[in-house]
């Protein structure tokens, strides 16, 4: 059997972050079993299309480097495919035409629910065939039996048809629901695996009677775990970012949003957290994939992205700062020694290195004077070591000599007055180690912010 898979988003808002989560899986399972990844644009819900949706997520997948080997394939220009579909299964009577109004649909769901019975449609239009328009037409579900299907990640799932709804899989304007489209284009497409996020586990049944009714096989289907937030609530744009654009623009990396996603339910078979793309290929089995949600969180990411950062070179990763930062690319060289251990996303450069280039920086009073230290004593040692380094040559080791020999003749602890002057200085509580920081700020910029600082505690 050749290996087939798709990815099929919807151009109906933000490149999603599961979308990149599903598409990397089947992307993996291609490529280890020399298979074919496809990419299709499901555009048929026409009234929640969003201008510029499909671009964007062809775009994302690019960056992340997902790229596909057949489309993009768009499901508005296979409309005739679908209609054909819809017509054999009427003829085969396992669908059938429907004209029942909203407002009827609407009350027969209210008095289900008062009922409180599974919310599904009574098959009035299969019984009593209807002569007027406008029609859709519904797929007939079997009233007894079960429907039943092999997942690979969690077994055999089975169905009662009683609580199967009989879903409208064309709409009257012509249009196909997703249950009709996705299994006319799976089939034609002649997918082998449906690898899709769980949130589709529910409609399978209904698309197992679809493939049924129209003769064709099943393909084998896995349905990967939903991403979770931390309180294990599916992910949302209200507990956490969901756009790929968001982390694109934040700057996480391409290789370390793939290493992370990789790890949502699937765990490496030497116990590995940091990998590439060709090693999770390598080992990629969907048989290793728990159907528990795992946890995206964003501080892991950050942190597996912030271990990216420090594998590049200074070079290559001062390239990449060019598209964060307004700084020139000579000044990029050289503070990024001084913050490379600590960044953790490209966005963060002018955060974690402004004060190096800014002639003025806001300095608070709070955090210069440190605790159990009076303002007028801060002020004094401020004043003395001012004086102090004006009178040294501008160097890393004159710069610590003299601070450590000061410090040594006050009772100050080093963290004291270390913490003095780099807040002083930086207007941060915490910096590149202090003396690398004032060697780069240079002796002008040094005095001036001593010198503010002063004036501020006066």
């Amino acid at each position: 059997m050749k290996i087939r898979v798709r990815i099929p988003p919807s151009p109906t808002g933000e490149p999603h972050i599961g979308t990149a989560y599903v598409a990397l899986f089947n992307y993996a399972f291609a490529k280890k079993e020399s298979g074919v990844f496809i990419l299709r644009i499901e555009d048929t819900d026409r009234s929640r299309l969003v201008a510029d949706s499909e671009k964007k997520i062809i775009e994302s997948l690019k960056w992340l480097g997902l790229v596909w080997d057949e489309g993009p394939y768009r499901q508005s220009e296979r409309l005739p495919l679908y209609k054909k579909a819809a017509e054999e299964l009427i003829e085969s009577k396992n669908a059938y035409y429907c004209n029942c109004t909203p407002e009827r649909l609407s009350k027969l769901r209210e008095e289900l629910q008062k009922k409180k019975e599974m919310p599904r449609y009574d098959k009035k239009c299969f019984y009593s065939p209807p002569k007027k328009g406008p029609f859709v037409v519904r797929l007939r579900v079997p009233e007894k039996g079960d429907t039943s299907f092999e997942d690979i990640i969690r077994g055999k799932i089975v169905f009662k048809n009683k609580d199967i709804d009989d879903a409208v899989i064309l709409k009257s304007d012509g249009w196909p629901t997703y249950h009709l489209a996705s299994v006319v284009d799976d089939a034609d497409m002649r997918i082998s695996h449906v690898i899709r996020a769980e949130e589709w586990l529910s409609s399978t049944p209904k698309h197992v009677l679809i493939y049924e009714g129209l003769g064709k096989k099943l393909p084998l289907f896995a349905h990967l775990p939903l991403l979770r937030n931390p309180d294990r609530s599916k992910i949302s744009k209200r507990k956490n970012p969901i756009s790929l654009l968001w982390y694109k623009n934040q700057g996480f990396l391409p290789q370390a949003m793939l290493n992370y996603l990789a790890l949502m339910g699937w765990s490496h078979p030497e116990g590995k957290e940091i990998f590439d793309l060709n090693d999770f290929i390598e080992h990629f089995d969907l048989k290793r994939i728990d159907p528990t949600g795992p946890v995206f969180d964003i501080v892991k990411l950050e942190w597996m992205n912030g271990e990216y950062i420090r594998k590049m070179s200074n070079d290559e990763l001062a390239k990449r700062l060019t598209d964060f930062t307004h700084v020139k690319s000579k000044n990029i060289a050289n503070v990024l020694p001084l913050i490379k251990e600590r960044i953790k996303k490209l966005s963060e450069f002018d955060e974690l290195t402004g004060y190096f280039f800014k002639d003025v920086i806001e300095i608070e009073k709070e955090i210069i004077v440190q605790k159990g230290k009076s303002v007028n004593e801060t002020k004094k040692v401020l004043v003395e070591i001012s004086e102090v380094l004006n009178e040294i040559d501008w160097n890393k080791t004159t710069i610590e000599t003299s601070i450590k020999e000061y410090q040594a003749n006050i009772g100050w602890s080093n963290t004291d007055l270390f913490q003095t002057i780099r807040a002083t200085t930086t207007g941060k509580r915490s910096a590149p180690p202090l003396f690398d920081t004032l060697e780069m700020l240079g002796k002008k910029k040094t005095a001036s912010r001593i010198k503010k600082a002063v004036s501020l505690l006066s």
